[in-house]
């Protein structure tokens, strides 16, 4: 069986943040202002997930869980009580994974259901597309949104484990947190400006809300400066993919470090 994705382990809380969650770059520590420090140990196999739901819960983020295990075609009732037949539903859908099913909703298992979300979205869009009396109009609007999503989050997973290098933007050599998304965006021949505040004064069109595959952009991350000083691209469930410190390099941040850190320095989100 295959196993998921290697998965930093943290301490996670049982609920989530209401919030959206990203990680600044600042050689040295993870966290400004004193914030705590992470345990970065990972595993890569299935069974030890730390949950981010807990069994009992009632709440809005275990509502959404059940109504995207219900468009998937998992029957549950999206009654937001996290209870034995929503257990038994994530189960399945491990199985369905390839997985060695623990029932546990960590972060690999909401990754794994927020990607067939969208790719579902996607073949509903097509659908809709080829039943248009218009259908080059709806497949410009439509596709560009979530074939462009999946196009980002892929090429940012693949340079995970990146070294951070001040001043780089080369993903063979090293990137710092700008270098990162300009990387990003060049394999999709998306030309962007260099510094965070230059893109977020200059590219893209801001969105109330990000999205999968948006950027979201951070301010005051650095000790006693002001303004937007750095991004992360946004995969959804409060986390991001950024180039973060000297010792992490391009990672993934945790539900945790948003609602302790990223969310007290949260700007905005764009969509390039």
């Amino acid at each position: 069986m295959s196993k998921r994705n290697s998965v930093r382990k943290y301490t996670v809380s049982a609920l989530l943040a209401t919030s959206v969650a990203i990680s600044p770059v600042m050689a040295g520590s993870v966290f400004a202002h004193g914030a705590p420090d992470v345990d970065v140990s990972s595993d890569e196999s299935t069974g030890t997930g730390v949950a981010v739901l807990s069994q009992g819960e009632q709440s809005q983020e275990v509502k959404d869980l059940q109504q995207k295990l219900q468009n998937l075609g998992y029957d549950v009732n999206p009654d937001g009580i996290y209870g034995p037949e929503t257990e038994k539903k994530i189960i399945d859908f491990q199985y369905d994974q390839g997985w060695d099913a623990d029932g546990v909703v960590d972060t690999p298992t909401l990754n794994a259901l927020n990607a067939q979300t969208l790719a579902n979205k996607d073949d509903s869009n097509q659908i809709k597309i080829a039943e248009s009396s218009q259908p080059q109009v709806m497949s410009h609007n439509i596709s560009a949104s979530s074939t462009n999503s999946n196009d980002t989050i892929s090429i940012a997973e693949s340079m995970i484990g990146t070294p951070y290098v001040w001043g780089g933007t080369d993903p063979n050599v090293g990137l710092d947190s700008s270098g990162f998304i300009n990387a990003v965006f060049a394999e999709q021949d998306i030309q962007l400006s260099r510094t965070h505040a230059e893109m977020w004064a200059n590219d893209g069109v801001e969105v109330a809300n990000p999205e999968p595959g948006d950027v979201v952009f951070f301010s005051g991350t650095y000790e006693g400066q002001d303004g937007i000083s750095h991004s992360g691209i946004y995969i959804g469930n409060h986390q991001m993919i950024h180039a973060g410190t000297e010792e992490t390099g391009v990672e993934i941040t945790t539900p945790e470090q948003w609602q302790y850190y990223w969310a007290n320095h949260y700007v905005g989100a764009k969509r390039f």
